[in-house]
């Protein structure tokens, strides 16, 4: 008897699985999110829950790659990414009052897919 009840609970608990779908990681949604946003992820050996500086998610325009500050394993952060936009505007007019130097880009180009501020030469 004890028997037969373990073997239905082993397979109600299968089941229970299969509809639920497999277990999602934090890296496993990080990198889901950072490939939506055109994203390429990378994980560093041990990453997890614990470790949350091995993650990256790095775009490349033109000859610069960038890392996308605002994916997290929770989603796309739109508070990071707001942030980032208002620190491009700040950079771009720095880049004004420093006018034609060596080293200043000619202009940012705010890119909202990605929440990244590209320097254009």
């Amino acid at each position: 008897m004890l028997a037969a009840i373990a073997l239905v609970v082993a397979v109600g608990a299968s089941r229970g699985a299969e509809r639920l779908g497999p277990a999602s990681s934090d890296d496993d949604r990080f990198s889901q999110v950072c490939r939506d946003h055109g994203g390429t992820p990378s994980l560093a050996p041990g990453s997890g829950d614990y470790v949350k500086d091995s993650r990256s998610c790095v775009v490349r325009y033109g000859a610069h790659t960038y890392e996308m500050y605002a994916v997290t394993p929770a989603g796309f952060d739109r508070r990071e990414a707001g942030r980032a936009r208002q620190a491009c505007a700040s950079q771009a007019r720095n880049d004004r009052l420093l006018g034609d130097r060596p080293g200043v880009p000619d202009r940012r180009v705010w890119h909202p897919r990605t929440a990244i501020c590209e320097a254009q030469p």
